[in-house]
């Protein structure tokens, strides 16, 4: 029992990795995404030829800069979508962890509904580890939909309104509470809190 415990705690340690990893892509997509916001704030401004003064004696200045930042913008939309097939990957690797763990557990040894709630000293159930990797792939997996659909839904045209809202939902990550999720490692590696 100890040694199921301890394999699917070597596959949580990979999942936290993954974890770690989309937290780093997260400040980047934040970035990208602020970057984004403010050029789709200038858009409006440089397209107003009054706001130009005695440059608008400079030949095609307005298209020029206009055109300069269309293609910042353009740049970091595509940023933002290969970031977006790394999140899906990480999501992808938390469920097959789940599905790996899931398959070793219930596939190879057979254990009994009683075999996997028996707790063993201090460690967890195989049943509460199995428990917390699929909580913490479903949150994954809810966060990538969002995440997905705010750059789905992000273009030249959005407004102030919009790119707020936007901005708050990338930066609270609603779908992975941190508490939830680090009372989830609380109970899998309780062992090694100790």
């Amino acid at each position: 029992m100890e040694a199921v415990v301890r394999k699917v705690q070597q596959r949580v340690r990979k999942a936290r990795e993954e974890m770690e990893r989309w937290d780093d892509l997260n400040s980047s997509l934040l970035s990208q995404f602020s970057n984004a916001a403010a050029i789709i704030a200038r858009l409006p401004v440089l397209g107003d030829a009054k706001n130009y003064g005695v440059l608008r004696c400079v030949p095609n200045i307005r298209e020029d800069l206009l055109g300069k930042q269309m293609e910042s913008l353009e740049l970091i939309f595509v940023s933002m979508r290969e970031m977006l097939v790394e999140f899906s990957g990480i999501a992808r690797g938390l469920s097959k962890v789940l599905r790996d763990s899931n398959q070793m557990v219930r596939g190879g040894s057979a254990l009994t509904a009683k075999q996997l709630q028996l707790q063993v000293g201090i460690l967890p159930t195989i049943a509460d580890c199995l428990d917390g990797l699929q909580k913490l792939s479903d949150m994954h997996q809810a966060e990538y939909a969002v995440k997905s659909s705010i750059i789905s839904l992000l273009t030249w045209k959005s407004s102030s309104g919009d790119l707020a809202a936007m901005r708050q939902l990338i930066i609270d990550q609603p779908n992975i509470p941190k508490d939830e999720v680090q009372s989830i490692f609380d109970i899998i590696f309780a062992d090694e809190i100790c």
